[in-house]
């Protein structure tokens, strides 16, 4: 609010309004006055908030657009750090939902290397039963049978 004030007489030629009607808006409150050495004055800001000064109102809307400009730019501020937060969330999902397929991708290959193992495992155990009941003869057959299907995978 400005201190500059004006008596009644000199706010009515500034605002081209006769005297009687800047007296009835100060009678009925609708500008707020002091009094000064007897004499009632209105400050600049009152005759700028009751929109009474020549230019006033675009100085009003000049202020709301400023600020409605600023309110724009803030909030564009805040969609761009919200969509790169956003980007980086969707970065960091897509990094951990590879590393979970990466992982259970290994945990098949571990689990099928260990039924192929498993299934050697019994394999051989037969042989060495078969090898164990067999005579020398039957040992050796069965040696050779099975080093010609080694060799051939």
């Amino acid at each position: 609010m400005s201190t500059t004030t004006y008596s009644l007489r000199e706010a009515a030629e500034l605002c081209d309004v006769s005297l009687t009607t800047m007296r009835r808006r100060a009678d009925r409150g609708t500008i707020q006055t002091t009094l000064t050495d007897g004499e009632r004055r209105v400050p600049l800001g009152e005759l700028e908030r009751a929109g009474l000064l020549p230019d006033a109102e675009l100085k009003d809307l000049r202020r709301r657009v400023d600020q409605l400009t600023n309110e724009l730019a803030t909030s564009r501020q805040l969609v761009v750090s919200t969509e790169r937060a956003a980007e980086a969330e969707r970065e960091a999902r897509e990094r951990a939902e590879a590393a979970l397929y990466e992982r259970e991708a290994a945990a098949r290959q571990a689990q099928q290397a260990a039924v192929e193992a498993i299934a050697a495992s019994d394999e051989l155990r037969a042989l060495e039963a078969d090898l164990r009941a067999a005579g020398p003869i039957r040992a050796w057959k069965l040696a050779r049978t099975r080093r010609k299907a080694v060799d051939a995978a």
